[in-house]
């Protein structure tokens, strides 16, 4: 045998053992090893969810028709990040910070969620109305009275802003756990003389503020 036959020879050799390799392969992968394959429901669950994904997807980047306004006290996470500059974080702290301390009642109220400020507020107050709040913050006027046990007939009494702790501040009108710790913090800076200085709170505006009017005292 010459060398160019030999040569030949190792090639085909060559040739055929790729070829088996090849079809063994092919053998080997079928559809019924496919993991899925015996869960449908799970290949169903998860077809769904990457459905529900990509709508939820589109909805927040839909922007909004002219004239249209969103709901500041209705409005879900996926709404509330249609609005120009709520990305899902400050979408999950407003949705948040309402089923704390109730629904707004002005533009003011908003800065109360973390990462709204008063710029933000004065961009998205053309883009906003408010319903009328749900009766959350009278069931929770409500147990303070309860918790303070006035006598009947009888108003409770009001909270003194330089004395009260987080428990009895979280009783007034509009006021949840982020609100009273702020309220604290201004105190710990310097004692409240006037009950408009609760405007130097962040998230207090002046509709909330004659909200609490009423309630509160400096004494």
């Amino acid at each position: 045998m010459t060398e160019g036959e030999r040569s030949a020879l190792k090639t085909a050799t060559v040739v055929v053992l790729i070829s088996a390799g090849l079809r063994w392969g092919a053998d080997r992968v079928r559809p019924d090893d496919d993991p899925l394959a015996g869960h449908p429901d799970v290949a169903h669950v998860l077809e769904r969810a990457s459905r529900d994904k990509a709508a939820d997807d589109a909805h927040r980047s839909k922007p909004l028709a002219p004239g249209e306004r969103i709901d500041a006290n209705r409005a879900s996470e996926a709404e509330l990040d249609r609005l120009p500059g709520v990305g899902p974080a400050v979408a999950a702290a407003w949705v948040a910070h309402r089923e704390r301390a109730g629904d707004f009642e002005s533009p003011a109220d908003l800065t109360a969620i973390r990462g709204v400020g008063p710029a933000t507020v004065a961009r998205l107050e053309p883009l906003l109305q408010f319903s009328a709040p749900r009766p959350m913050l009278q069931r929770r006027e409500s147990r303070s009275v309860a918790r303070t046990g006035p006598a009947p007939g009888r108003d409770p009494p009001p909270v003194n802003l330089n004395r009260a702790d987080s428990a009895g501040l979280e009783g007034l009108p509009g006021i949840g756990p982020a609100l009273a710790g702020r309220i604290l913090e201004r105190r710990r800076r310097a004692r409240f003389d006037r009950v408009d200085d609760l405007l130097e709170v962040r998230g207090i505006g002046p509709a909330t503020l004659e909200r609490l009017r009423p309630h509160v005292v400096v004494r």
